[in-house]
């Protein structure tokens, strides 16, 4: 689940000072209810009825035998107060909680609503937003301020004791926006999908699918933070696919951080045959000037006798004229958590997030996101693509993420590794991002085949900047591979470098291919070209093999 923090400080509306023509209306509504309405003093009068003579101010006995006669009836000015009093109870709060005017709005109480429950607003004037729940928005601030209530997490699905399915899981809810001055509210998390194993179980295919998380609310229209997305719902199956929920984007802002992208949820299929697809994580918020949001993690898929997945890191988001490009999100890792009966379970790491843009004005590139580790006993294992880094204005260039490492154990097995991402680049001034490494990779077959990923190009610089430097290719075999075929990454050309002056980046170095029974070193890769003045990058050495 995500450690994401859910609860955000909560303005006191009772601290703000409203405007002129609120403070009259209150002054007004003040010097009504101070009125002492029953000590006026009383007056009678004798009014002559159609039917009969009774006066209307009760006498002091009744006589015998006269209906209607109570000696201790209410006076007319008594009468008035009550039906004063009344009419104002029925009136709706102006100022204090779930006040329409100054107030924080009310959290939607679970116990007593039905799904999805959404929070109240916060008043006109000012206020915090309230909780959602069971996968209701929160509530959004008021117009001057305040932050946004969190939204609530959403419903698991819920079976009967045959196993049979009831109810679906349901979507976290939307974070409320912020005020003038305020934070986003953070998206609830997506309710679970878990299903148990049921004794002679005669049902058919039933899949398990995680709900997505909720979106971050957006931050203040001045200054203020975004809320973050909430975590996708996790998904377990004994009788069919699993699919877990994708994690919520955060949400964006204009000056403040942005939100970070809620983690996919994690997915198990437990049955035979049955695939598993770990869930995406949410995308990074973007702001205008601040740092943006970074991308969720992608979420693991473990599948028993069938194919499981890691879900895709998040993208980092984006800053428009000054800040910091978020990180991209780690790819979820794939592997196979029990023994599986044949050939067919391949693994397959999750990609990692590409890292968002820096500022036109300032501000570097975010970092792309390590591809996800995979492993697999019967089958083929392939490592996840590390994000590619991003690009930058005036600033530098984001680093690639690393590929990631795959193990085959299968009979025949292949074991690929991820790619790593490459370097952003820049475009005014400043240095390339560096690529990301290759993932290493190993089949521990006599007959398998390992092959390391490709190392990520550097990126380019810009004005007196340098090139990034291509990433290493990963290593093939080791120690514990099998006696096969081993093939090491080739390392990523380095970036070439900026027009005035500026160095080319160097290139990666291929990786080492050992243990089996052929053993190919990775190629180097090219340097960068340097600018007008500056020094062209060196090669990258080519990785150690039989030869």
């Amino acid at each position: 689940m995500s450690t994401k923090s859910k609860r955000s400080q909560r303005f006191s509306a009772r601290q703000v000072i409203t405007t002129g023509v609120a403070g009259s209306a209150m002054v007004g509504v003040g010097l009504l209810l101070s009125t002492p309405f029953d000590t006026l003093e009383q007056t009678s009068f004798e009014v002559k009825l159609v039917s009969n003579e009774v006066p209307l101010d009760p006498p002091a006995e009744c006589a015998p035998n006269v209906e209607f006669c109570v000696s201790d009836a209410p006076t007319p000015p008594a009468l008035a107060s009550a039906a004063v009093t009344m009419g104002l109870a029925n009136l709706p709060t102006i100022i204090g909680p779930g006040g329409w005017l100054i107030g924080d709005g009310i959290d939607a109480n679970p116990l007593t609503c039905t799904a999805p429950c959404n929070g109240g607003n916060g008043g006109l004037l000012w206020g915090n937003g309230g909780d959602g729940a069971l996968g209701g928005n929160g509530g959004n601030a008021g117009l001057f301020g305040g932050n946004g209530g969190n939204g609530g997490d959403g419903v698991d699905a819920v079976y009967n004791a045959a196993g049979a399915r009831t109810s679906e899981a349901t979507a976290g809810g939307n974070g409320g926006s912020g005020g003038l001055f305020g934070r986003g509210g953070n998206g609830g998390d997506g309710g679970s999908d878990l299903q148990t194993q049921i004794v002679n179980y005669a049902g058919g295919q039933i899949d398990a699918v995680g709900a997505a998380g909720g979106r971050g609310g957006a931050g203040s229209l001045l200054i203020g933070d975004a809320g973050n997305g909430g975590a996708g719902g996790n998904a377990v199956s004994y009788y069919g696919d699993a699919t877990a929920g994708a994690g919520g984007a955060g949400g964006g802002t204009v000056t403040g951080a942005a939100g970070n992208g809620g983690d996919g949820g994690y997915a198990e299929a437990r049955g035979t045959g049955w695939i598993a697809t770990g869930g995406d994580g949410g995308a990074g918020g973007g702001t205008v000037t601040g740092d943006a949001g970074d991308g969720g993690a992608g979420g693991y898929g473990t599948a028993n006798d069938g194919a499981g997945t890691g879900g895709a890191g998040g993208d980092g988001g984006s800053a428009l004229v000054a800040g910091a490009g978020g990180s991209g999100g780690a790819g979820g890792d794939s592997r196979n958590e029990l023994d599986a009966d044949d050939e067919t379970a391949d693994s397959t790491g999750g990609a990692g997030g590409a890292g968002g843009s820096g500022g036109f004005l300032a501000g570097g590139g975010g970092g792309g996101g390590q591809g996800g580790y995979s492993e697999s006993e019967y089958g083929d294992a392939t490592g996840g693509a590390g994000g590619a880094g991003g690009s930058a204005t005036t600033g530098n260039g984001g680093s690639g993420g690393a590929g990631g490492g795959a193990i085959s154990n299968g009979v025949e097995g292949t074991a690929t590794g991820g790619a790593g991402g490459g370097g952003g680049s820049t475009v005014v001034f400043g240095d390339g991002g560096d690529g990301g490494e290759g993932g290493a990779a190993q089949a521990t077959d006599d007959d398998g085949t390992a092959v390391g990923g490709a190392g990520g190009i550097g990126g380019n610089g810009a004005g007196f900047g340098s090139g990034g430097d291509g990433g290493d290719g990963g290593e093939a075999g080791g120690l514990d591979s099998g006696a096969g075929t081993n093939t090491g990454g080739g390392g990523g050309e380095g970036g070439d470098g900026g027009g005035i002056g500026g160095n080319g980046g160097n290139g990666g170095d291929g990786g080492d291919a050992s243990g089996g029974t052929t053993n190919n070193g990775g190629a180097g890769g090219a340097g960068g070209s340097g600018g007008l003045g500056g020094n062209n990058g060196s090669d990258g050495s080519p990785g150690a093999g039989d030869d």
